[in-house]
């Protein structure tokens, strides 16, 4: 079915969406969803062609997801993951070069480096913290 089509029937209601009170806009849960937004720019599985961006299973390195012309009929082939796990200047480099290269979703290239960025910036070593001892001093009393 169309996009259109399917973002109609599932955008009030699905299993992924998370509605509160204090929120006015519902955000959505869904993988591949790179802004965790319940619209149909930003829906995880709606969409022809998509881009998702995920932590790799081992804790180092990030996982690119994308939906291929291939398979259409088939949900459960035609999603190709790819793991990246070059350093955090190549792999957004390697993001941003498959997103201009196959002309896929450049509408998404902001949000995919920003997630992919947040992603490896989570994964990376925290700095070890001095702990600096407060001097007390010690007032004599003088008699």
């Amino acid at each position: 079915m169309s996009a259109d089509l399917c973002w109609q029937i599932i955008r009030n209601n699905h299993a992924y969406l998370v509605k509160r009170r204090d929120i006015k806009k519902p955000f959505s849960s869904e993988t591949n969803n790179l802004r965790n937004v319940n619209s149909p720019r930003y829906n995880g599985f709606c969409r022809n062609r998509l881009i998702g961006i995920e932590p790799a299973s081992d804790g180092k390195g990030i996982v690119l997801a994308f939906k291929t012309r291939r398979y259409k009929n088939q949900p459960a082939k035609n999603m190709v993951k790819t793991t990246i796990k070059s350093g955090p200047r190549r792999a957004l480099n390697s993001i941003r070069r498959f997103i201009r290269f196959n002309h896929y979703r450049g509408d998404l290239k902001m949000a995919a480096l920003r997630r992919a960025s947040a992603i490896l910036r989570s994964q990376r070593a925290q700095p070890f913290k001095k702990v600096r001892r407060v001097k007390r001093h010690i007032i004599k009393k003088t008699e």
